[in-house]
């Protein structure tokens, strides 16, 4: 597993990286990295901001989940899964 955000290994912390991504994503809340295996995609869970209706939720994930993949993995220089958290179910 490479620990920083860059192929050479002199990037940033992996994990310093993905926060500054989500820090300046406004609808995500947080983000979990629950596997990081060498040669294997980084699995990343996504928590989005609490709306009124987990309809709305799922229409914010669906239009925008893709673009915040690609984002992630140019921000990190490795290949991502990216999946919605929904913590109501």
């Amino acid at each position: 597993m490479r620990l920083t955000s860059s192929s050479d290994g002199r990037g940033k912390p992996l994990s310093t990286a993905i926060a500054e991504w989500a820090a300046g994503t406004p609808d995500i809340q947080r983000v979990w990295m629950v596997a990081a295996a060498p040669e294997e995609p980084i699995e990343l869970l996504a928590e989005l901001h609490p709306s009124t209706d987990s309809e709305e939720a799922l229409a914010v994930w669906v239009a925008n989940g893709g673009r915040w993949r690609r984002e992630l993995q140019a921000c990190i220089d490795q290949v991502v899964n990216l999946d919605w958290f929904d913590p109501d179910g």
